[in-house]
């Protein structure tokens, strides 16, 4: 009876063990992700950061819209994310992936400072006993702005 508590115990302490390791896998993840957004949109504000201002400063809205493959482009020098025609994503060593996310929604507005929002949503695989269950979708959005000095 003692050896079936015990194995009891081990079992128990093992499935909150692996719980809160896949938890902070996944926020892991999630940061990470958040992180790369936001290099990217800073390096767009900074990379253009005198178009924009003089635009501003001459009373116009710098553009209709932002080129959206410039970001997609961003990450893949970057060399974090492949890209597959529908999502970009971060693969294993065995060719699966690790996470992947949609196709980045990058927004910005324009009231004395540049604000920039991207919005995607990135997907994680649960897995259990090396097949995958489901498919976590999280909603991320990302906001960076672009300080104007007089």
């Amino acid at each position: 009876m003692l050896h079936v508590k015990t194995a009891v115990i081990v079992i128990i302490t093992a499935m909150v063990l692996s719980l809160v390791l896949t938890y902070a896998s996944i926020m892991t993840i999630i940061q990470n992700s958040k992180d790369n957004t936001e290099r990217v949109l800073t390096s767009f504000a900074v990379e253009n950061s005198t178009l924009i201002y003089n635009s501003i400063k001459n009373g116009n809205d710098f553009t209709a819209s932002l080129n959206a493959d410039y970001f997609i482009s961003k990450y893949l020098l970057d060399g974090t994310l492949d890209f597959d025609g529908t999502y970009l994503y971060n693969k294993t060593s065995n060719g699966g992936y690790v996470y992947r996310l949609t196709m980045p929604r990058t927004t910005f507005t324009i009231v004395n400072t540049l604000n920039l929002t991207c919005s995607y949503n990135l997907r994680i695989p649960l897995e259990f006993a090396g097949k995958r269950i489901t498919e976590m979708i999280i909603p991320i959005k990302v906001k960076t702005s672009f300080n104007l000095k007089n």
